[in-house]
């Protein structure tokens, strides 16, 4: 997969680094929304109380914090792109 990944252009890298936070970060909200939305679960004001379960918060985590790397790496490799265009065209 890195081998294959390594001949592609700047441009697709880039896009398949936002289209994969782009996915992490929607299934991150969907897990939001099917669990607080539509199944009431995690810590309400109207009954029943049931907490999360430990299953729901890692899966939640999982999306949330793999959706905050993928945007982390996306926004770093652009600063490492306009860099690189910068050190091209002063040289």
């Amino acid at each position: 997969m890195v081998s294959a990944i390594h001949n592609w252009s700047q441009l697709k890298r880039l896009g398949t680094s936002v289209l994969v936070a782009a996915v992490l970060s929607l299934l991150s909200f969907g897990t939001l929304w099917l669990e607080y939305g539509l199944l009431n679960f995690g810590d309400s004001d109207l009954p029943p109380y049931r907490l999360d379960t430990l299953s729901q918060k890692a899966v939640w985590f999982a999306f949330t914090i793999g959706a905050g790397l993928g945007w982390l790496f996306t926004v770093a490799y652009v600063i490492a792109m306009l860099f690189r265009g910068f050190r091209r065209r002063m040289a």
